[in-house]
């Protein structure tokens, strides 16, 4: 049976120099959708609308069924309207249907009367 004393020496220290150099990696960041309270991870892709087959379900009569796409394309975040009745708005100005809006931390998206915005979070080094 293994001692734990050889069990630590398995492992990376963070005191070691290998430790110390992968402490120094960029770590990812974390864009989240917010709305009412929640936070979504935005992994590859989000569907938004009243449907309950959707990623993020939203209870708002003015929101259609399937209303839009939050979607990650490498390190960035877009949001495309799915020709939705009452369209997709970002900071006021409306999405075009069938096109592709490039999103930033902090932008307000307004489907019906459902607000939702994007977080950006850095994981904290430990």
């Amino acid at each position: 049976m293994a001692d734990k004393d050889d069990e630590a020496e398995k492992t990376i220290l963070y005191q070691s120099t290998v430790g110390q150099r992968l402490s120094k990696v960029r770590k990812p960041e974390t864009m989240f959708l917010v709305y009412q309270g929640r936070r979504i991870p935005i992994v590859s892709r989000i569907t938004i609308g009243r449907d309950p087959g959707n990623s993020v379900v939203v209870e708002d009569i003015l929101a259609s069924r399937r209303h839009a796409v939050v979607q990650k394309v490498q390190d960035q975040y877009f949001i495309e309207d799915l020709a939705s009745t009452n369209g997709t708005f970002v900071n006021g100005k409306p999405v075009p249907p069938g096109k592709y809006l490039r999103l930033h931390p902090q932008d307000i998206i307004l489907i019906g009367r459902t607000e939702l915005s994007l977080q950006h979070l850095q994981q904290e080094r430990t």
